[in-house]
C-alpha cells in the first residue's frame, strides 16, 4: 500500500499518525452509535449530568492558561514605565474622550432640538 506523505516542515512520527486514524476512526463509531434513539436518551441524560463537569473544567483549564502568562512587574524600572503608569495613560485618554464625545453629544441634542421645535432646556 502507498503511502502519501505530506512535507509540513517537521518530522512526523508513524505512530502519532496510527493514533490520530485510531481516534477518528473511534469518533466515526461513536457518531454511528449516536444515531439510535436509545443511544439519543443515554446521551442527553450523559450530557445533562456533565454539564457542571464541564464547566469546572473550563475554569480549571483558565486558571492553568493564566499561570502560564507572565505578567508585568507593577513599578517602575530602566526600560519598564511600570503597569499603573500605563494604567493612569489609559484613564487619562478614557476621561478626555468622554469631554469630547459629551460635549458633541450635547450640541447635537441641542442642534435637533432647535430644528424640531422643543424648547432647549433640561
Amino acid at each position: 500500500m502507498a503511502k502519501n506523505k505530506v512535507n509540513l516542515g517537521v518530522n512526523v512520527d508513524e505512530s502519532v499518525v496510527e493514533e490520530q486514524k485510531k481516534v477518528s476512526q473511534e469518533k466515526d463509531k461513536s457518531v454511528k452509535n449516536q444515531k439510535s434513539p436509545k443511544n439519543n436518551k443515554k446521551a442527553s441524560a450523559k450530557k445533562a449530568s456533565n454539564f457542571g463537569a464541564k464547566i469546572a473544567k473550563y475554569f480549571r483549564e483558565i486558571i492553568s492558561e493564566l499561570k502560564k502568562v507572565e505578567w508585568p512587574k507593577l513599578n517602575r524600572t530602566k526600560n519598564n514605565p511600570g503597569v499603573w503608569a500605563n494604567t493612569g495613560t489609559v484613564v487619562i485618554v478614557v476621561l478626555f474622550f468622554l469631554v469630547i464625545i459629551t460635549a458633541f453629544d450635547l450640541g447635537l441634542l441641542s442642534l435637533f432640538k432647535l430644528l424640531v421645535g422643543i424648547p432647549v432646556g433640561l
